[in-house]
């Protein structure tokens, strides 16, 4: 394995289930559900299809919407959505789903197949999710509050290309202890802030550590990053909280292993007085 590294010395200096609350509910109404939240489906030289499937669990006929939009993530990892053709990545007019309106009755399930166009139609990857969103039930013994349930069901169509990502910069942050509140007494939060790239053309998974070295190259404490994901072309930040450390000289190595051809690294030099 080999690695990437990116050098700085910078000074010190981010769906599941989304219900909408309208008003009035019953604990015997309709809930539709949904069996995959991922859909991954390769580029292929004609055109691909996959399933999911959506059920009825509650005890009363159920009716449901399916719809298209965008998406993408924020630097920091917060999923955003947009109208179908907003982004550059977009699948809008590459996929297609069948049923887009189901008719459920009580405690069943109906297959959602769901086709996106061939290679030589999209040319490049895309993404695109599906929201499944059935509107509230009212019957006579109402009561409470009714609620909307909708699925976001993500599609990732790309090719079957190798994974490449890159640390593009790395550099240590301070920020006001707000935990604490008013008696924190001025204390600060140490962070290493990491961004990587997905330099690549599908979307890399990697999971990673920040290791605190010493100027032997002893390790001082190494901090595990959970898997994140990221998509073509974007960049993620990497907020890493650093421990307390005794005074003198360290460097913080990154280190991410997005699953390619080489460990994506970066270091930045600390000293504490």
């Amino acid at each position: 394995m080999r690695f990437r590294m990116t050098h700085t010395t910078r000074r010190p200096g981010l769906i599941a289930l989304a219900g909408a609350l309208v008003a009035l509910s019953n604990t015997a109404a309709a809930q539709v559900a949904v069996d995959e939240l991922e859909l991954h489906l390769a580029l292929g030289s004609g055109a691909t299809t996959t399933v999911f499937h959506a059920a009825n669990r509650g005890a009363l006929p159920a009716h449901a919407t399916i719809s298209i939009e965008d998406w993408d993530r924020s630097e920091s990892g917060e999923n955003r959505y947009y109208p179908t053709g907003t982004l550059p990545g977009s699948c809008g007019s590459h996929v297609s789903v069948f049923p887009s309106v189901l008719q459920l009755g009580p405690q069943s399930a109906q297959a959602v197949r769901v086709t996106v166009d061939s290679a030589q139609a999209i040319g490049h990857g895309c993404y695109a999710i599906l929201f499944v969103e059935s509107p509230p039930v009212r019957t006579a013994q109402t009561t409470g509050v009714l609620y909307s349930v909708r699925y976001g069901v993500k599609v990732y169509v790309e090719p079957q290309s190798p994974l490449s990502g890159e640390v593009t910069d790395v550099g240590v942050v301070d920020r006001p202890d707000s935990a604490r509140g008013a008696k924190g007494g001025g204390r600060t939060l140490r962070e290493l802030q990491v961004m990587f790239k997905n330099t690549g053309a599908r979307q890399a998974v990697a999971h990673g550590a920040v290791e605190v070295r010493r100027p032997d190259n002893s390790v001082v404490s190494r901090i595990e990053i959970p898997e994140f994901p990221t998509l073509p072309g974007a960049t993620r930040r990497l907020d890493v909280a650093l421990p307390r450390l005794p005074s003198g000289r360290y460097v913080l190595l990154a280190l991410l292993d997005y699953e390619g051809a080489e460990i994506a690294a970066g270091q930045v030099e600390l000293e504490v007085p």
